[in-house]
């Protein structure tokens, strides 16, 4: 009897405990997220980032191994959002795989890789900031760069590769749709010139059509803050 209440008990905090976990980890990396932006990669300490999420230090290099451990989790964090990451990619091929016509089917990939931008946009810039002292950042860039660019070619691949403009092969339409929605020219227009997302988004959408699928660019590009 005493073994089977044990056995009940155990099973019971197991759960609690997980829970209790994963609360933790969230709020070291919603704090990690904020003060990176804030501060930088040089100016944020593990000891901020434990009072901000008040958590012990020692948590933070149990759990991520330290700031290094916490950057990398930090964007990964980002990328997923508040999903599982082979799920939401799942969740994306199965959207795209229902919608008929090319020129849709890149409206949805590139609504996905934008609103990833919109998530992930400040800490890239962290990444690239720490890059010129840290050569893990830069590593982590070029680690991220090739994700990207190995994950949206095959998608280009397998819904678009067949209807792709003349003479354009499968590896260049990748680069192509790489390049246009980098994490460096997100923040070119969207922080230093001062678009919105939503101009950015249509304006890739545009852009990537005429390129990828050679549909024709109806409207001129946003000129500045604001514009429609």
């Amino acid at each position: 009897m005493a073994g089977e209440v044990k056995g009940a008990r155990r099973a019971y905090n197991s759960p609690l405990r997980a829970d209790q976990a994963a609360r933790t980890r969230h709020r070291i990396l919603r704090a990690a997220f904020r003060l990176f932006a804030e501060r930088g990669y040089a100016r944020t300490t593990v000891a901020a980032i434990a009072d901000r999420a008040g958590v012990a230090p020692e948590t933070i290099y149990q759990t991520f191994g330290g700031k290094r451990g916490l950057l990398v989790a930090v964007i990964a964090d980002a990328i997923s959002g508040d999903n599982d990451p082979d799920r939401q990619e799942d969740a994306l091929l199965a959207d795209i795989a229902q919608v008929s016509g090319a020129d849709a089917r890149l409206t949805k990939m590139v609504e996905y890789s934008c609103t990833i931008l919109l998530r992930t946009g400040p800490i890239h810039a962290v990444i690239r900031g720490a890059a010129d002292k840290e050569p893990f950042a830069g590593d982590l860039g070029r680690r991220l760069l090739d994700d990207r660019l190995t994950h949206q070619t095959e998608r280009i691949r397998r819904y678009l590769g067949e209807d792709l403009r003349v003479g354009l092969s499968v590896a260049e339409a990748g680069q192509a749709y790489c390049a246009l929605l980098s994490p460096e020219l997100y923040h070119l227009l969207t922080v230093q010139l001062g678009w919105t997302s939503e101009q950015h988004l249509e304006w890739s959408q545009r852009l990537l059509a005429a390129d990828l699928l050679g549909v024709a660019v109806d409207a001129e590009p946003p000129s500045g803050p604001g514009a429609a």
